[in-house]
C-alpha cells in the first residue's frame, strides 16, 4: 500500500519539524487516521504566530520528551498558549547536568535502543495516553524531533502495524530540516552538552538505514513493540484500545462466497 503521508504544518516560523503521522499505512486495508497524533521539533521555538497555527489543529496533549533538566534550561516558551495538558515523559534522566549520559562510540541505532531501558516511563505513558481519545490530538516532541521522537514515533507506529519500510522513512523525512534545527539548537544550548559528546557520526543525518537497524535490534532484545511494552505491565487491552483510537477504520471483509450462495438459496 502507498503512504499517502499527511504534509508538513506549512507557516511556522519557529518549529521546522511538526507533522502529522496520518496517512501512513497500518495493514489490513486501514491507515493512521489524521489529525490524531502529531510528532515535533522543540515547541518552546513557537512563535505566536505559531501557536496560532498549531492552536487550530484542536491539542488536547502535548508530550515533552526532553529531560528535566533540558526543560529547565530552554523552558516551554509558549506551549501553555495551546490550551492543551503538558506532559513531561524524558526519556532520558538527563541531558545537561553532571549525571547526564555520556555518549560512547555506539551506533545510532545502539543509542536508540538505550533510551528503551533509560526511559521506559516515557514509551508506557505516551502508549496509555494514545489509547485514550480524550488526550488526543496529541503531539509528542523533543528538541531535534529525530532521535528521542523519532523512537517514539516508531514506538506508535509499530504497536498500529505500520510497515518498517514506512517507519523507517518517515523518520528520514527529518532529514531536509536538520540545518535549521541545528541552527535553532545552538542558539539555545551551551556549546559542551554533555550527553551529546561523542557522537557517532550516523546520528548526524536522518537515515532510513540507521531507522530499520534499530528496529532489528529492538526485535533481538524486545521481540517487538507488543513484547517490550507487555515487559514495562502496558497490557493488551491498552493497545488495543490504542490502535481503535489512532486508526481509521478497515474495509468490509469480502463475504465468504459459501455463504452468499446459501443466502441466494433461500
Amino acid at each position: 500500500m502507498t503512504a499517502e503521508v499527511a504534509p508538513p504544518v506549512v507557516g511556522l516560523t519557529g518549529l521546522h519539524n511538526f507533522r502529522d503521522l496520518g496517512g501512513l499505512p497500518a495493514g489490513s486495508g486501514q491507515r493512521v487516521r489524521s489529525g490524531r497524533v502529531h510528532r515535533s521539533d522543540a515547541l518552546h521555538r513557537m512563535t505566536a504566530d505559531d501557536v496560532a497555527t498549531v492552536r487550530r489543529l484542536g491539542l488536547a496533549s502535548v508530550v515533552d520528551l526532553r529531560a528535566p533538566d533540558e526543560v529547565a534550561h530552554v523552558g516551554t516558551g509558549r506551549i501553555d498558549g495551546l490550551g492543551a495538558r503538558y506532559h513531561n515523559l524524558p526519556t532520558r534522566p538527563a541531558v545537561l547536568g553532571a549525571d547526564a549520559p555520556v555518549a560512547g562510540p555506539a551506533t545510532a541505532p545502539e543509542r536508540y535502543l538505550g533510551y528503551l531501558d533509560e526511559g521506559p516511563g516515557c514509551f508506557t505513558g505516551l502508549a496509555r495516553l494514545l489509547a485514550d481519545p480524550a488526550a488526543t490530538p496529541l503531539v509528542f516532541f523533543c528538541n531535534a524531533g529525530k532521535d528521542r521522537t523519532g523512537v517514539a514515533a516508531a514506538m506508535v507506529l509499530g504497536v498500529l502495524g505500520v510497515p518498517d519500510d514506512a517507519i523507517a522513512a518517515d523518520y528520514a523525512r527529518t532529514q531536509a530540516a536538520l540545518d535549521a534545527i541545528h541552527a535553532a539548537s545552538r542558539r539555545d544550548y551551551p556549546a559542551d552538552v554533555r550527553a551529546w559528546r561523542n557522537l557517532s557520526p550516523d546520528m548526524a543525518h536522518a537515515r532510513a538505514e540507521t531507522m530499520h537497524a534499530f528496529l532489528d535490534l529492538l526485535r533481538t532484545r524486545h521481540g517487538d513493540w507488543p513484547g517490550y511494552l507487555a515487559g514495562l505491565g502496558v497490557d493488551d487491552a491498552t493497545l488495543t484500545a490504542m490502535r481503535a483510537n489512532l486508526l481509521e477504520p478497515g474495509p468490509d471483509p469480502d463475504p465468504d462466497p459459501r455463504e452468499v450462495a446459501d443466502h441466494d438459496q433461500r
